[in-house]
């Protein structure tokens, strides 16, 4: 397997998990455990994946000039799935202790 075909299977799984549960909540995440076991070997692995992506997109778009706040709010209403799962997921251990929670709001 290329590390190609690994990076699209991610995207995927990411993204369709990210939308699952920014549909239905936390149960979303339980029902893909066993392609997020498969693919990451576990739920931590994948929440950092996801915490990475949205790091990323914030930090594409931070530039001087700019409030956190407002390029926080463009990322979230380009990656509201992505915001969704870091909101829900919060306080897991993965996720607790690192940067900031991506606000709720994004207006």
């Amino acid at each position: 397997m290329s590390g190609w075909e690994q990076t699209h299977r991610r995207y995927q799984l990411v993204y369709g998990v990210a939308d699952d549960v920014a549909r239905r909540g936390q149960v979303a995440l339980e029902e893909w455990q066993p392609e997020i076991e498969a693919e990451y070997g576990s739920t931590d692995a994948f929440l950092l994946d996801v915490r990475r992506r949205w790091d990323l997109a914030m930090a594409a778009r931070i530039e001087d000039d700019r409030r956190l706040a407002d390029v926080e709010a463009e990322v979230g209403r380009a990656n509201a799935a992505l915001r969704a799962v870091l909101v829900r997921f919060a306080d897991h251990p993965a996720l607790a202790g690192r940067s900031r929670t991506p606000a709720i709001s994004i207006a």
